[in-house]
Formats: structure tokens, C-alpha cells, sequence
């Protein structure tokens, strides 16, 4: 007899993923990514210079990071596959981050007085916010999640 051990590939789509709150902040951040990116290269300065490349790689890079957040998440990759990793605190660090960047990109190009370079930094901002309001709702998750996990102690 031949007995494999065979790992379901099976991905649940969860469209309604997209129609809650977490999942409408991730949309709205690509798109405020997407437009910035779309700024910046249709502005009328050189793109060789440092806030330009900065900005482009902020938010190339955190358009990345949340396409694959929001991907795993519609895909049920994190119940599936991981289901000891604790992703809820992953995306929480995640998004404090991805803020932190999307700030510092806005003040990098805010500077400049250029129309595109205004509007980018507009979108970097609202980003900036949009990722600030995730990171807060994952901390509120994962602090209810771990006040639920809690056990009394026991007295012997």
C-alpha cells in the first residue's frame, strides 16, 4: 500500500473580507499608494532626485507588503497554512511601520513646491492615516484577543 501524507492546496476566498472595515483600509491604502506613485512620476521634476526616489520606494514598498497582507487575508492564508503564527500583532507592526514611513515620505516631498509633489504628499497622508487607523484596530484585536486567552490563576 501506498500512504502519502497529501497537504491540502484548497484557498477559501472570503469576499466579505473586503466589505469590513480592515479590509476597506487596505483597499483605500493601495489606492492612496497607487495615485501618489502615479503623482510623483507624472510630476514635472527630474525623477532622479531624493525625494522622489524616496517616496517611490515607500510606497512601491507598502503597496507590496498590502497587496500581500490583503491577499493572504482573502485567501485565508494565515487560518490555513499559519495557523500558530500570530498574524493579528504581525499586521500591527506592519502597519505602524508602513505609517511611519508614509509620514516621513509626505514630509519628504511636502517640501518641495511642485503641484504633483503636493498631491502625492496628500495621498501619503491619507495613507499615513488609513494605515494609522489599521494598526490601532489590530491593537485593539489583539489586545481583546489576549485579555480572552487569559486563564485565572489557580490556587493549590
Amino acid at each position: 500500500m501506498n500512504h502519502q501524507s497529501i497537504m491540502s492546496t484548497e484557498f477559501k476566498y472570503d469576499a466579505s473580507y473586503l466589505k469590513s472595515i480592515s479590509g476597506i483600509l487596505k483597499i483605500s491604502c493601495l489606492t492612496c499608494c497607487f495615485f501618489g506613485f502615479i503623482c510623483i512620476l507624472c510630476s514635472s521634476v527630474h525623477l532622479h532626485n531624493f525625494r522622489a526616489c524616496f517616496y517611490n520606494t515607500v510606497v512601491l514598498f507598502a503597496f507590496v507588503c498590502t497587496s500581500s497582507v490583503l491577499g493572504a487575508r482573502l485567501f485565508q492564508l494565515w487560518q490555513h497554512k499559519f495557523y500558530i503564527f500570530n498574524a493579528i500583532k504581525c499586521e500591527y507592526y506592519l502597519h505602524v511601520f508602513l505609517a511611519v514611513a508614509c509620514f516621513i515620505a509626505a514630509s519628504t516631498t511636502i517640501s518641495l513646491d511642485v503641484t504633483a509633489y503636493t498631491i502625492a504628499t496628500f495621498f501619503a497622508l491619507l495613507a499615513f492615516s488609513f494605515y494609522a487607523l489599521d494598526a490601532y484596530l489590530g491593537y485593539r484585536l489583539s489586545r481583546q484577543r489576549d485579555v480572552q486567552t487569559q486563564t485565572e490563576p489557580q490556587t493549590v
